[in-house]
């Protein structure tokens, strides 16, 4: 469980921080700068502090106060738990990077995994489990003797795909996110690992591999699309969703802080030697604020085996789920 303190760990500066709330919901976003800045004084290391600052700055169309506080958030914490960095990258004043940061992704969906069902499927429309396995049918009636759900979640993809799966493993970065999916009981092996950094498999093992709402946590996806044609058997498919890029650029990190591609990427990619793409479908995915959040779904097929092993080759062995008691997130 990765731990995020939101509380500056003084109760009078928790207190004081109540009032910058107050002026944030009344709309009076320079008089909680400066409560905040006065209680930075106070508690110059409180990293969620310095966060929140750039918040409000942005907020206040301020950029270069809020790249200041984000910048100072990030040497405090380098591991970004709070995704300071990210905000950098979105506010132009860093390079962007090839994916999210480790400790921001597993902190995210540690907090979140409570509501995470709740909120995709009731409060957001989100349908981009079943539409995958409707695509997945339409190109192929078999049975999958091994499949594999990376960024598994709570389990949802899981559930759509159990049916037509022999074998299913789940992996994810959430500890929070495995005893939800453990529970719903789908899957035959959870493993707790980051799909950037995944160890390289022997030899070919699934038939399927899934990815539903994972990759918009990775930029370049060239990494995982040498692991997964790799871990791929022959005519094995690989079945996934990205948000959709307006822009020209290969993939963009967006103000939701998460990354969309583009469609011509996703072709270049996955329409190299060695794969086949079935399915490039331009599809909602969900709702976010109100609005549409477009996307692709898209099932590609592995042809052949991937002749050389890139130096940054990742995989995931099947195993246990590495237990870490249900501390509860510090506030």
């Amino acid at each position: 469980m990765r731990h995020v303190r939101l509380s500056a760990g003084d109760p009078r500066v928790d207190r004081r921080f109540e009032f910058v709330e107050v002026l944030e919901r009344e709309g009076d976003l320079q008089a909680a700068q400066e409560v905040l800045r006065a209680i930075l004084e106070i508690a110059p290391d409180w990293v969620y502090g310095w966060y929140k600052l750039g918040c409000l700055a942005q907020d206040a169309g301020e950029r270069c106060a809020a790249v200041d506080a984000w910048q100072q958030a990030l040497r405090l914490d380098p591991d970004d738990t709070l995704g300071a960095g990210i905000m950098l990258e979105v506010a132009g004043a860093r390079a962007m990077q090839a994916q999210m940061p480790a400790a921001f992704v597993e902190a995210l969906f540690d907090q979140y995994a409570e509501r995470f069902d709740r909120s995709l499927v009731e409060q957001l429309g989100y349908r981009v489990p079943q539409r995958l396995g409707a695509l997945v049918s339409e190109v192929s009636q078999a049975r999958f003797a091994q499949a594999l759900d990376l960024g598994c979640g709570t389990g949802l993809s899981g559930a759509a795909f159990r049916p037509i799966c022999d074998h299913l493993s789940g992996v994810d970065l959430s500890s929070a996110m495995l005893r939800k999916a453990q529970k719903r009981g789908v899957y035959d092996v959870l493993t707790k690992g980051d799909i950037g950094k995944l160890p390289p498999l022997d030899a070919p093992v699934y038939d399927l591999v899934l990815a539903a709402d994972v990759l918009i946590y990775l930029g370049d996806l060239t990494v995982i699309s040498h692991w997964v044609a790799q871990a791929l058997n022959g005519g094995g498919m690989f079945a996934f969703s990205v948000e959709a890029a307006t822009e020209n650029a290969s993939y963009v990190i967006q103000p939701s802080r998460r990354y969309a591609h583009a469609r011509c990427y996703i072709e270049q990619i996955f329409g190299a030697k060695g794969w086949s793409i079935f399915t490039l479908s331009h599809e909602v995915l969900r709702q976010d604020r109100g609005r549409d959040v477009w996307g692709y779904l898209c099932v590609v097929r592995r042809d052949r085996e991937v002749a050389h092993r890139p130096a940054m080759a990742i995989d995931v062995r099947p195993r246990a789920i590495e237990g870490d008691g249900a501390d509860p997130i510090a506030h």
